[in-house]
């Protein structure tokens, strides 16, 4: 399972990458500090990836603003990786928005927990287990 981690906070990245590969085996995480990049990336990939991790609140380019650019450049096939929208903000407006979004499929608050991501990884342990 292919995932990427978007937020301009290094460090987070790395804790994130780190708190994902001791709770979850098999992922192969990809980290960007801006979500420009990572726009261009998801529209030149080859190796698609399967689930996006973003931060709202980023310089140049937001979340949302990544969000937004996605939807109006599309993506072939409209087939479009599982995005759950990162904060550490305690913001309702956040959440609902999140809520809201046809390509955000959740809110998480940071830091992670293993809680909120064990619903997102156990569909596809459970499939890889069925094999």
């Amino acid at each position: 399972m292919r995932v990427w981690l978007i937020d301009d906070d290094n460090v987070t990245n790395m804790l994130n990458r780190y708190y994902l590969e001791e709770h979850f085996k098999g992922l192969t995480i990809q980290l960007f500090g801006k979500a420009k990049i990572a726009l261009e990336d998801l529209f030149e990939s080859k190796n698609y990836p399967d689930i996006i991790f973003l931060d709202i609140n980023m310089p140049e380019m937001n979340g949302w603003e990544f969000l937004d650019a996605l939807l109006i450049q599309g993506k072939s096939g409209n087939h479009f990786p599982d995005i759950y929208m990162l904060s550490s903000s305690l913001d309702p407006a956040d959440r609902l928005r999140a809520e809201n979004n046809s390509l955000a499929r959740g809110f998480i608050s940071k830091p992670f927990e293993v809680e909120n991501l064990q619903p997102i990884f156990a569909p596809s342990i459970q499939e890889r287990r069925a094999v």
